[in-house]
């Protein structure tokens, strides 16, 4: 079974203001709720994918805790342990920004079993969960590698539409629609490249001899050498009869582009 896409991850230091942020960029922002010393909100589009504002909630963030990060004390425990929580710990203790990507699969222990069998250096997968605003508990499995040359994989639990509920219809006031492509800036484009088409299964969505183009589910994905202005940048379907760019200095290190629907391919 192929991987699809299903979520990018941005670190903010502070949710309220990247909400805000977002909303300004006229997306519809909708709060995910808390899972443990952390908090989310979402940015959904119509093809079932995500934006995560991910954040620290302000009580657990507190001095102490800044002062057990800059030691190293949390990673190291983390190491010790060897599970998933060995880089998700990365996202929150190291710069702001977008800082991974998810991909959904049906079975994850058996792509965690053959990454194993091809010697890739697997963690151990953890389930979690999150209780939303309005009181239901979603449940899911993560897992992955040590290396961000790969996305980490997803298993749902509970039904996908509690974890990505559909989006209804003008819900972005900018016009939003469908987060159509995404592109990363890697540290070598080849090895992302082959990594990808080897471990995560995608179609060939085009391939010429700058880039390649995956298609995993309902987004396309693509990988440039940096450096480049930002680490990520996406292409989002719109309503709208022009495209047009989005504020970079609100989007948290990421560069949206909006196209018509009609116009994009």
């Amino acid at each position: 079974m192929r991987a699809k896409f299903d979520h990018l991850v941005i670190y903010v230091s502070n949710l309220e203001e990247a909400i805000t942020d977002f909303t300004d960029l006229g997306f519809e922002v909708s709060r995910g709720g808390a899972h443990g010393a952390t908090e989310n909100a979402l940015i959904i589009f119509s093809n079932q994918v995500y934006i995560e504002l991910l954040a620290w909630v302000p009580v657990w963030y507190t001095p102490l805790l800044r002062t057990v990060n800059r030691l190293g004390i949390l990673q190291w425990l983390a190491d010790r342990k060897g599970t998933i929580y060995c880089r998700l710990l990365n996202w929150v203790t190291g710069p702001q920004g977008p800082v991974d990507w998810c991909v959904r699969v049906d079975d994850l222990a058996a792509q965690l079993g053959s990454w194993k069998n091809a010697e890739m250096d697997v963690l151990k997968s953890e389930q979690f969960s999150r209780e939303r605003v309005d009181g239901q508990i979603l449940r899911w499995y993560l897992g992955g590698t040590r290396s961000f040359d790969l996305p980490f994989m997803l298993e749902d639990i509970t039904p996908i539409d509690m974890r990505i509920p559909p989006l209804t219809e003008g819900a972005h006031p900018n016009g939003a629609l469908a987060l159509e492509q995404i592109q990363f800036s890697v540290n070598n484009k080849a090895t992302s490249n082959a990594l990808t088409a080897k471990f995560l299964s995608p179609e060939i969505f085009a391939q010429d001899k700058q880039t390649t183009t995956f298609g995993m589910g309902a987004v396309k994905v693509s990988f440039e050498q940096r450096p480049k202005p930002c680490k990520v940048s996406l292409t989002v379907s719109c309503s709208g009869s022009q495209t047009h760019p989005l504020d970079i200095g609100k989007s948290h290190g990421i560069q949206i582009e909006l196209v018509p629907s009609n116009l994009n391919t």
